[in-house]
């Protein structure tokens, strides 16, 4: 079976349980701090991946990660994974369970990047723009990446929209150097 296959309905099933016993909210939330620390600490996935440990091992180490903070639903469905050796997909059942409750809230998540810090009234100004065009409520983080030299990306989901002084100097250097 394709591994994004299995993450899906491994997280569809998650999704669908949460929703019959009206933990969404609660079970987002848990999911969503897995999913975090599993991204901050690559360490943490390289553990789920050991098939060295063993499924009881691996029990342990969840159990004294998460257990104690999250819903018992969330912790049913870990020791599922576990018991059907698939601790590996946890990582893409959570990013996957995490769009479908963002498709469900109808979320859509935007990342704004520039070289400094940005007003709270454009951010605002930008979500309320966004709101409007695309129909949905908008979650916007801000960053700061002094690497782009000036202008800004901003990223909509999967979409990317660079208006960086470092993308443009990178395209005119491809450019110049295409046409000689």
């Amino acid at each position: 079976m394709n591994t994004s296959q299995i993450a899906v309905r491994y997280a569809k099933a998650l999704f669908l349980s949460a929703q019959d016993t009206s933990e969404l909210e609660p079970v987002f939330r848990d999911i969503n701090m897995i999913y975090s620390a599993i991204q901050d600490n690559p360490d943490f996935k390289t553990l789920l991946d050991n098939p060295v440990l063993s499924k009881e091992d691996k029990k342990n180490i969840l159990k004294k990660s998460f257990y104690p903070y999250i819903k018992p639903l969330t912790g049913q469905f870990l020791d599922i994974i576990l018991q059907n050796n698939r601790e590996i997909f946890l990582p893409d059942m959570a990013r996957d369970f995490i769009d479908l409750y963002k498709k469900e809230q109808g979320i859509t998540y935007v990342e704004l990047t520039t070289t400094t810090p940005v007003d709270h009234e454009i951010i605002e100004k930008i979500k309320k723009r966004l709101k409007e065009r695309l129909h949905t409520d908008i979650q916007l983080t801000s960053k700061t990446d002094p690497e782009i030299i000036g202008g800004f990306i901003l990223t909509i989901e999967d979409l990317r929209f660079d208006a960086s002084v470092r993308s443009t100097l990178k395209n005119l250097k491809k450019e110049l150097t295409r046409k000689k």
